[in-house]
């Protein structure tokens, strides 16, 4: 995709997103904005991860509920999985393989099981996940109206969807071999909900600067108060941490596909994206919070919408704490001379290399 190109699209998500239409996942549709992972011949736009994670921070930064993270992958299973009627696909990378059982009969595949918190599972058309590790991994599709799935109705702080599919002698609609294994697809959709994140943090930044320069206590703006600035400049480093990490994720995720890159279990952008992510999001929660005061948790302000979301997005797909441990276990796993310091900081290690080979030559 052309730079030019690339930059059409972002302006117009940028317009739909600022003009907040009453059925903004309609507009999202019929501009193609679900499809973008698609290649043009399928009626996408043949974006990069990178690309698709820039137009998923716009949407954080306008606390869209739609569900645009999981239906632009839910598309691209779909389409590997040549499943081409569906009109508004999820994913439910939550899904545990120990509580599904895919067994084949006579009469084809069934599946059993349960697919918990699923976003938007009483509104979508299909549901995709992937059970199963290596080469082994297997991309299920379910058409969300087949005979033996049964839902229960859930939501998340910020009163999104999070439904959970109860499945019993389901007949699927494909089952194929994965592009990938169910914890990779966990990574990914821990780095898609990075990238909604940074936006919600740029934005809560945003009112947070603007509110400080307009409410006034003592005779002049808050914002002039030293310890107001100081909250406000931390809250500005988290924003900017946020959105390295989740574009470094988005990055790992073309960079892997592209044969280029580690696999995502692997990646140490790739595991870090969601640990980074959640960090900030703690802390610009609390500073816009305390900036605001009172009137931030109002049911009229607008902060409430992007912190709820922030608080909802922090723990789904693994918080900090899980994907802590996973980068942990990711470095240590290794080389046995392999140190934390060193695999975080690699020219550390080259450096100090060089510094023993000059030392012997002399």
């Amino acid at each position: 995709m052309s730079e030019e190109t690339r930059d059409m699209l972002h302006e117009a998500a940028l317009r739909i997103f600022a003009d907040k239409p009453d059925d903004l996942w309609a507009v999202l549709q019929e501009s193609g904005f679900d499809k973008t992972l698609l290649p043009e011949s399928k009626g996408g736009a043949g974006v990069s991860w990178a690309d698709a994670c820039g137009l998923l921070m716009l949407a954080g930064e306008h606390a869209s509920d739609a569900l645009l993270a999981e239906a632009m992958v839910g598309h691209w299973l779909l389409d590997h999985a040549g499943v081409n009627d569906a009109s508004l696909p999820t994913i439910a990378s939550s899904a545990n393989s120990e509580q599904i059982r895919l067994v084949r009969t006579r009469e084809g595949w069934r599946v059993d099981g349960t697919l918990p918190r699923v976003p938007w599972g009483s509104a979508c058309t299909h549901v995709a996940f992937v059970v199963g590790s290596g080469t082994a991994a297997q991309l299920i599709v379910l058409a969300r109206d087949a005979a033996g799935i049964s839902l229960t109705s859930g939501r998340n702080l910020a009163g999104e969807p999070r439904d959970t599919l109860v499945l019993e002698s389901v007949v699927p609609k494909a089952v194929v071999a994965a592009p990938l294994d169910a914890r990779e697809l966990l990574s990914l959709s821990a780095i898609l909900r990075s990238a909604l994140m940074a936006g919600a943090i740029e934005r809560s930044l945003a009112l947070a600067v603007e509110y400080a320069n307009l409410r006034v206590q003592f005779g002049r703006p808050i914002g002039k108060f030293q310890a107001v600035q100081q909250n406000i400049a931390l809250l500005a480093t988290q924003a900017a941490a946020a959105r390295a990490a989740a574009e470094a994720g988005s990055e790992a995720i073309d960079e892997w596909l592209g044969g280029v890159g580690e696999p995502l279990t692997h990646s140490i952008a790739a595991v870090s994206a969601k640990i980074r992510t959640g960090e900030a999001a703690g802390h610009a929660c609390a500073i816009a919070h305390q900036t605001f005061g009172a009137i931030g948790f109002t049911e009229e302000h607008e902060l409430h919408h992007f912190t709820k979301r922030l608080w909802s997005w922090r723990d789904e797909y693994g918080n900090e704490a899980f994907w802590s441990r996973a980068l942990g276990e990711r470095i240590l796993s290794g080389d046995a001379e392999q140190s934390l310091w060193r695999a975080m900081v690699p020219m550390a290690a080259a450096a100090g290399g060089a510094a023993a080979q000059a030392g012997a030559a002399r």
